[in-house]
């Protein structure tokens, strides 16, 4: 047996090493991990995003706040009582989705069962517009895009919808895809094109989308109707979500693209190029796509003018009273949920707290309210501002020895009123008289002598009355719009502030009451010029500081004992003193309502009291400032 010297040079056959190192696997660079990586992860969110979009009713476009929609029907109409603008007609949050609407019908159904077109023709345009407040209460109109027949316009939408499900579809199966070529379960030399080729044909599907997005919000649309011939949507409309959602779409998806044509090799296992190559052409490539679909963006805008101001029937008017029809009678579709109930079912109370109540410092509610407690500084210091001023005919609440049932009054000649079940008649008068105050004396010319009232109706010298200034955080606060009747406008005014999931009216939501007897004097201390903007305050005079706090409801004579309000529950604030003011004051607050840019006429005169809330009935959370 022979030996090979160390020392002696060996020799290597190459093309046998070559043969036998054939088909071992390689191990994946780093890069193209991560290549795969990035690309699971963004195809992951892909897929989510649109899942969300596709699911929610007003994930791509919802209506504007009314004080930016200009009036949405067919001017030439106005005439004959059509003059709304879309909130009047869809509801004041309505939006539409990729897939379905808010109220869940998708691009071909409509909620009135016909288009409007097929309505008009057989019932006629009178009655149609006759019906038109109560096929919107009945939620009829929804979805529009149907229902109006803007046939060109939905075709548009089943497109974009259509791309939504093939961007799921496709966001999928490319999780699935990087998933096994991660793995190494695919082949190598496939790899590369098959995902390139995909991921570009994703980047150039939510360009497409932007495009398709931007064309139909801002074009002008055809609708075979006369009510409404003519839609742009961005005149009524603001994107919602979906919009950034489908740009951050288009951005993720190029990423993928231009990482995976300058990253991943084509035989699936060889080394990138150098890094700051890769990273040049990636950025230069990357800059050049969002060029291109920002340029592309603005030549839609531009072929359909969406830079003009001008909407289809012009300008916004500003003169539209953004808290028109603002009062909530439903809290979801259809539900009525603010109507009056009955205040007990099988001797179990049914409802929330009511008002107005026994302020007398010391008394106490029967009704627990849990965690609810009223806002105990004043409104000033919060976020709520004056909606409006009322008042009512007598007290709507008691303060024993201030305004209470033995409380006196011109209508019987200085006798106290009889109160029958807490409900008693002012005589020569319709209205139900609340409590009153013991300042009245019929010897005494400032309590009887008649005034002469310019602006105020249907008030008398010497009777008590209750102001009441309601405040809200979802008002027009420091707008012409401020202040509002009926009250409840001015209440629900801005969208999203008050809300009822999670419950928070009591927080956003707030009364001001004062007791007063009018007196028709001359007096300087009788005269208060600014009654407008709230609740007086002076310590001097004992105005506003001994205050009771509690949560309770709104009040009028449309509730007692039996019929409770669901607008509960709210803060009140209630003066427990009485106070006189002078009959020139209520004529000075009559005059400011006048001036104001909605019409407040509806509260130029007293309204009837509510029957004084029993016990059961009665939050036990009162607190006192004073």
């Amino acid at each position: 047996m022979s030996y090979v010297s160390s020392s002696e040079p060996k020799t290597v056959d190459v093309g046998a090493v070559e043969v036998e190192t054939k088909g071992v696997p390689q191990k994946m660079p780093a890069a193209d991990k991560l290549t795969h990586a990035l690309a699971i992860v963004i195809a992951s969110v892909i897929a989510v995003a649109v899942t969300a979009v596709l699911a929610d009713g007003s994930s791509v476009i919802k209506l504007k706040d009314a004080q930016f929609l200009p009036i949405a029907t067919n001017p030439d109409l106005r005439s004959q009582g059509l003059y709304h603008r879309a909130d009047q007609l869809l509801g004041p949050t309505y939006g539409i989705g990729l897939h379905h609407d808010q109220s869940g019908r998708s691009w071909t159904k409509m909620g009135a069962g016909k288009n409007l077109k097929t309505l008009l023709d057989e019932l006629g345009t009178p009655v149609v517009i006759a019906a038109l407040p109560s096929v919107i209460s009945t939620d009829g109109l929804k979805h529009p895009v149907p229902f109006l027949s803007c046939d060109d316009l939905q075709m548009a939408g089943l497109c974009a919808a259509s791309f939504g499900f093939i961007a799921e579809i496709v966001a999928c199966l490319m999780v699935i895809f990087h998933t096994l070529a991660l793995g190494g379960l695919l082949p190598a030399k496939i790899v590369k094109p098959a995902a390139a080729l995909i991921w570009a044909t994703l980047t150039a599907g939510f360009l497409i989308v932007i495009l398709l997005a931007v064309g139909i919000y801002t074009a002008t649309w055809t609708c075979h109707n006369i009510f409404i011939p003519k839609l742009r949507l961005s005149d009524h409309f603001e994107f919602n979500y979906a919009w950034p959602y489908a740009i951050i779409g288009y951005l993720s998806a190029l990423l993928v693209t231009l990482a995976i044509l300058l990253i991943l090799p084509m035989d699936g296992v060889s080394a990138p190029g150098k890094p700051m190559a890769v990273a040049g052409k990636g950025v230069v490539g990357y800059g050049i796509m969002v060029v291109v679909a920002v340029a592309a963006s603005l030549i839609v805008c531009g072929g359909n003018n969406a830079f003009k101001d001008a909407g289809v029937y012009g300008p916004v008017d500003p003169d539209v009273n953004p808290c028109a029809g603002k009062q909530r009678y439903h809290a979801g579709p259809g539900d009525n949920y603010f109507a009056n109930v009955d205040c007990m079912k099988d001797n179990l109370v049914q409802v929330l707290e009511q008002a107005g109540a026994n302020v007398t410092k010391g008394y106490r509610g029967g009704m627990n309210p849990g965690d609810r407690v009223p806002i105990t500084v004043p409104y000033s210091q919060t976020d709520l501002c004056p909606v409006n001023v009322h008042w009512h005919l007598g007290a709507e609440h008691l303060s024993e020895g201030q305004f209470d049932n033995k409380g006196t009054g011109p209508a019987n000649d200085g006798g106290s009123a009889s109160d029958s079940g807490g409900r008693r008649q002012l005589a020569g008068s319709p209205m139900t008289l609340g409590r009153r105050c013991h300042h009245y004396d019929n010897t005494t010319e400032i309590f009887t002598k008649p005034y002469n009232w310019q602006h105020c109706t249907n008030m008398m010298i010497g009777e008590t009355y209750e102001i009441h200034w309601p405040h809200s955080a979802a008002g027009a606060c420091g707008t012409k719009w401020q202040y509002q009747t009926p009250f409840y406008d001015g209440v629900f005014c801005n969208d999203g502030i008050v809300t009822i999931a999670p419950l928070n009216t009591y927080q956003k939501i707030g009364v001001q009451a004062q007791i007063f007897t009018v007196v028709n004097s001359d007096d300087p201390a009788h005269y208060y010029p600014n009654l407008i903007d709230g609740m007086l305050v002076d310590a001097s005079k004992g105005q506003g500081q001994d205050i009771a706090m509690y949560t309770g409801s709104t009040t009028g004579t449309s509730r007692n004992n039996v019929v409770c309000s669901r607008y509960t529950p709210i803060t009140w604030q209630v003066d427990r003193t009485c106070h006189m003011i002078s009959a020139s004051s209520f004529d000075k607050l009559c005059q400011d309502m006048s001036a104001k840019e909605d019409d407040m006429s509806g509260d130029y005169y007293p309204h009837g009291a509510r029957e004084l809330v029993a016990t059961h009935l009665v939050a036990n959370n009162q607190q006192s400032r004073k």
